[in-house]
């Protein structure tokens, strides 16, 4: 049975607890395109059967083509939002995007010392897939000194792995060291989204006492628009469906390389990945 047949409801997985759907809360910021942020996430629970909350911390004005604004927004506006959700909802597990300013990283860290999650991950967005800065330094560095200790699971990208270690991150022995240096910052987990090594993609996990290494085919596409939201977004919808933190990684990471092979053309640059393909199925 193909994953895309276990998504399609061959292989159930029922996400109902008690006759009601599950809640999964992302923290994070708006794409004007639909491809990335909070878009992306929401997209990612629902095709997991998770409803989606959201608590909004900037919006941008962008395309496939690239962002042309950002606003991040009022700190205590986000607080409102997130305490809102989480006193009616009641999400089983959350995850925290974009933040967009060293302010937010603070505030949003005390909500959580206040109101902790304890299925929370943390993608922690500073540095694009292709190494464009999206914080400053100085924010950086709150990011890694703040946002890292409360998470289950912390998911950065190599470059970012770079910009909070100090080191250089190109092979399976710098991940493997840069997850050792993260995970000293806090996190129950570190997964380590690694370069291409030639025709395969490597990611890794470290929990303090060994690694686990995830490897997927390299998909040869520029479609890859939200590919990180998308995978953090699906690891935090199962982990609110309860499923270990290795069965999530795997099921996310199956999941994205699907996204991507079964993405559409959309707009003029890079297109997003579909994170609803399995639901959608082929044209008609």
């Amino acid at each position: 049975m193909s994953f895309l047949e276990e998504m399609l409801g061959l292989k159930s997985h029922s996400p109902l607890r008690d006759g009601d759907l599950l809640v999964a809360l992302t923290i994070a910021g708006s794409d004007s395109s639909g491809g990335a942020g909070i878009q992306a996430d929401l997209k990612a629970f629902a095709a997991q059967r998770v409803h989606g909350a959201s608590a909004l911390t900037l919006v941008t004005a962008q395309n496939t083509k690239g962002v042309s604004a950002v606003h991040v927004l009022p700190p205590h506006l986000t607080r409102q939002q997130v305490l809102s959700v989480k006193h009616d909802l009641e999400p089983a597990a959350a995850k925290v995007g974009a933040l967009g300013s060293e302010e937010m990283i603070r505030s949003v860290r005390e909500l959580l010392d206040e109101h902790p999650f304890e299925r929370l991950v943390v993608d922690p967005v500073m540095i694009s897939k292709h190494g464009d800065p999206l914080l400053p330094e100085p924010a950086q560095r709150a990011l890694r000194d703040y946002m890292l200790e409360p998470a289950l699971l912390i998911t950065p990208n190599r470059y970012e792995a770079e910009a909070m270690t100090g080191r250089s991150v190109g092979d399976l022995a710098s991940m493997k060291d840069a997850a050792k240096r993260l995970f000293d910052h806090g996190p129950t987990y570190v997964l380590i989204k690694g370069p291409h090594l030639g025709s395969i993609v490597r990611d890794i996990v470290y929990d303090g006492t060994g690694f686990v290494e995830f490897g997927a085919d390299r998909v040869d596409s520029r479609r890859v628009h939200g590919s990180g939201c998308v995978f953090s977004a699906t690891i935090t919808a199962r982990l609110a469906l309860g499923d270990d933190i290795l069965d999530a990684i795997d099921l996310a990471r199956r999941f994205i390389s699907e996204a991507i092979e079964h993405a559409p053309k959309i707009g003029q640059g890079v297109s997003p990945v579909h994170a609803l393909h399995a639901l959608w199925g082929p044209p008609s």
